[in-house]
């Protein structure tokens, strides 16, 4: 069998959402994009990459954890389960795939993106989520939003809080209040050529979901044909 089939999908339960929560805390400033990247774009969406070139470049950067974040879509998730042989054997040498999706929400009047992440992708709650487009009504809430990824037993994260027409910490303010998991503080808003968090910026959104006790994700928002930039 191809070498890059050969992967651990993190089968989501109780006790991996756990995991999940754990593994974020653990991130810092310098995880991304080498070690932990939880926001990446493939063809099922608006990336350049398939979701199987995305897996070939996770085991060469020898990336520990990932999620493929399409906008409304699961299918590359699908795609790599569709490929594994045995879900259960170990394979800690190998890349972990968790469960991901962007989705557009109104919060605070304000479009936004909120990161999924390991979710049960087969629940119910997310189906007005994953057919390519934005949800209407009350639907586009965040707070729907936020309601149906915890239903799917996942970690709702607001995304790269500073490119809204809001500050940031309004946004973050008011997400703490719907009950949000986290914030992806560490981003690249520059767009530099090499992934490097936006340091001012980013430390001052780092301040902000900590003072609200939010998780802190990172993430390259990759739509090219690098994991290593956006």
């Amino acid at each position: 069998m191809n070498q890059y089939l050969n992967f651990d999908l993190i089968n989501m339960s109780y006790f991996d959402n756990h995991k999940l929560i754990k593994i974020i805390k653990s991130i810092t400033k310098y995880s991304c994009p080498k070690s932990i990247n939880f926001h990446l774009h493939s063809t099922y969406s608006d990336g350049s990459l398939t979701a199987l070139e995305i897996y070939k470049q996770a085991i060469e950067l020898n990336i520990d954890h990932y999620a493929i974040t399409d906008h409304h879509s699961v299918d590359a998730y699908i795609e790599l389960s569709k490929s594994i042989d045995s879900i259960y054997k170990d394979r800690s040498n190998f890349p972990k795939l968790w469960t991901g999706i962007e989705i557009t929400c109104l919060l605070k009047g304000c479009l936004v993106h909120v990161l999924g992440l390991g979710f049960d992708h087969k629940s119910k709650y997310l189906l007005p989520y994953v057919d390519h487009k934005s949800a209407i009504g009350n639907e586009l809430l965040a707070s729907t939003v936020v309601d149906s990824i915890h239903k799917a037993n996942g970690i709702a994260v607001l995304a790269h809080p500073a490119r809204y027409k809001l500050p940031f910490d309004l946004l973050i303010k008011e997400a703490s209040k719907l009950n949000f998991d986290g914030v992806e503080t560490w981003y690249n808003y520059e767009r530099a050529h090499n992934w490097i968090p936006s340091e001012f910026v980013c430390d001052k959104i780092f301040d902000c979901a900590n003072s609200y006790s939010l998780l802190s994700t990172c993430g390259t928002d990759s739509h090219g044909l690098s994991l290593l930039r956006r």
